[in-house]
């Protein structure tokens, strides 16, 4: 299975992606608030101050200057720091959403899926690690199904001619099917699993 195509077709693909969007805003309106506190806010106090009318002439005109020049500069880093956190965290939430995607098939029964990120996503190296798993389970089960396929065709055919004469199993067919089953029970044995509760 190849991997995926690098281009993407969306970049909004998991709700981690707007929490980090709004944390790269953060800074910015932090900066937004200090200089309102510590340039316009002096301006301001100056301003309505007993100060002469030239001199609050000239206060109102450095106030639009400074003013037509901070906001678009602080509004266009609002917008590219977005931006960025939009592409940057694509990184690490296209693998996440992939991952759900894999989980999901592994789930309803699919262990023939595979887990493929884009070159230059992050965390590459879950990649290795779920395919690993998914291989090593997905072996289990063939090992396992060889002995129990083997084991349910030879008591299928003791049942049908166990059936006439003595009504006994010879000793052979019973040791050969115990060995089947000790086959199908070490497969499984790899594979850990919950505690079920006893009732």
């Amino acid at each position: 299975m190849s991997r995926p195509p690098t281009r993407r077709r969306r970049f909004y693909v998991h709700s981690i992606q707007r929490k980090y969007f709004f944390l790269s805003l953060v800074p910015i309106l932090i900066s937004a608030f200090l200089i309102i506190v510590f340039l316009f806010l002096p301006m301001d106090v100056l301003l309505y101050s007993s100060a002469s009318p030239a001199a609050k002439s000239a206060i109102v005109q450095d106030l639009r200057a400074l003013g037509f020049r901070i906001w678009p500069a602080v509004f266009l880093a609002m917008l590219v720091s977005g931006s960025l956190s939009m592409f940057v965290t694509h990184r690490f939430a296209g693998p996440i959403y992939r991952f759900r995607q894999v989980v999901d098939q592994m789930a309803a029964g699919d262990l023939s899926t595979r887990f493929r990120l884009r070159k230059g996503d992050d965390l590459m190296e879950l990649e290795t690690a779920v395919n690993r798993a998914i291989e090593t389970l997905a072996d289990t089960i063939q090992e396992t199904r060889r002995p129990l396929g083997d084991l349910t065709r030879r008591l299928e055919t003791l049942l049908d001619g166990g059936g006439e004469g003595q009504g006994q199993f010879p000793k052979e067919d019973i040791a050969g099917l115990l060995g089947k089953a000790r086959e199908a029970e070490t497969a499984l044995a790899r594979l850990k699993v919950a505690q079920q509760k006893q009732d």
